[in-house]
């Protein structure tokens, strides 16, 4: 196993997901089927997802204050809006007594809250660390995010982040026609299963180097983006 999958037993990972042309989507159907493929949606339109958000108390009055600005613009937030969100998660656990979380962007996409390092941690520590986080990220910034990925990478609101990527591939063509689910799963088995070392980039049919790839991988939280990451110490 890679050397960063031997590193997990060091970190605690905190990870949520939310979640073409014709004819790739066809394919993509004909090859779902074949292989069990969960292609359920948790939203009709970003409308529809923006509406089932307002009902939760937990979120903050800043995250519906963004929501409901966006139901007057086609369900779209903008960047700084979105940005401004992440950074009230960052300072909401700084104030709660820990280190500012690294902002680990990818082409402009908060990846966080990942990966952190539970080095000298106890386990009543990790715990609270946990909630805090919890806390801070459903309060400050989960549905701005949520809302803002699924516009970049999920149009379709995908409720399987597997197959919005490879759908997301599909619609910038930066994957041939015939690319399928099951070719996605062979290649991410493969990379799992590789003793040498090697970065994702030497497995997969796609370009790590092309920035639309990464904005795919980055919206649809894969972990495919982990050895990019910075890992946050909470406390130094």
């Amino acid at each position: 196993m890679k050397t960063f999958h031997r590193a997990l037993t060091l970190i605690a990972v905190i990870a949520y997901i939310v979640g073409a042309s014709s004819c790739s989507r066809n394919t993509a159907e004909t090859d779902n089927d074949a292989v069990g493929i969960d292609t359920g949606k948790f939203a009709s339109s970003a409308s529809d997802l923006i509406d089932s958000l307002f009902d939760d108390d937990e979120y903050a009055e800043s995250q519906k204050r963004v929501l409901r600005a966006a139901l007057h613009h086609d369900g779209k937030i903008p960047y700084a809006s979105y940005s401004a969100a992440w950074e009230s998660y960052r300072q909401c656990l700084v104030d709660k007594g820990y280190t500012k979380p690294p902002q680990n962007l990818t082409n402009g996409i908060y990846f966080a809250p990942a990966y952190f390092s539970s080095e000298g941690l106890t386990e009543a520590q990790s715990r609270k660390l946990g909630e805090d986080i919890d806390e801070c990220r459903i309060s400050q910034v989960y549905a701005v995010d949520l809302v803002y990925r699924a516009q970049l990478g999920n149009p379709e609101f995908y409720g399987d982040p597997e197959v919005a990527l490879v759908d997301c591939l599909h619609r910038k063509n930066l994957v041939p026609q015939n690319y399928t689910m099951n070719q996605y799963r062979k290649e991410y088995d493969s990379y799992m299963n590789d003793t040498s070392g090697g970065m994702p980039e030497d497995w997969f049919s796609f370009d790590f180097n092309d920035s639309a790839v990464l904005s795919c991988l980055a919206a649809n939280k894969s972990p495919l983006i982990q050895p990019r990451l910075e890992i946050w110490k909470p406390l130094g």
